[in-house]
């Protein structure tokens, strides 16, 4: 069987775009997007551990005679990680439970310490709890 003459015709008219959207081409590009949504996650996540050792740091470096309320670091801790968690779900990146979970078990430890016992000493809880949400999010890669 030979060439017929509107073969040319047919092998030479430009491709649509539609067909340069083939499923193949979408799966090579598909994780180009996440990657950079990735690493939009990855710097708020590194931004929100970078809050909570300041949070330790500025207590650190208050003299002595400085007392702060009980209440007032467990509190810190709340506002940076709810913020953070609700910060993350408003731009609809992922926001692992530990967040949600410490964050409210701050919250709940504040108004324990405000309300209930204020002579109770917060600052060894919260900071095993922010060191567990660091340590968390260093092994899953979810904060």
């Amino acid at each position: 069987m030979g060439r017929r003459d509107y073969d040319d015709y047919y092998d030479e008219r430009p491709r649509s775009r539609r067909r340069n959207n083939t499923s193949g081409n979408r799966r090579k590009n598909a994780g180009t997007g996440r990657k950079n949504k990735r690493s939009r996650e990855d710097r708020i996540e590194r931004f929100t551990w970078f809050l909570l050792v300041l949070v330790f740091a500025i207590i650190y470096i208050l003299p002595e005679d400085v007392t702060l309320p009980n209440w007032l670091v467990p509190l810190a801790g709340a506002v940076i990680l709810l913020g953070s968690g609700f910060y993350q779900s408003t731009q609809r990146m992922r926001v692992g439970a530990v967040t949600w979970l410490a964050g409210s078990l701050m919250a709940t430890m504040s108004l324990y310490g405000l309300y209930i016992n204020s002579q109770r000493d917060m600052i060894g809880f919260t900071l095993v709890v922010f060191a567990g949400v660091i340590g968390v999010g260093m092994v899953t890669g979810e904060t």
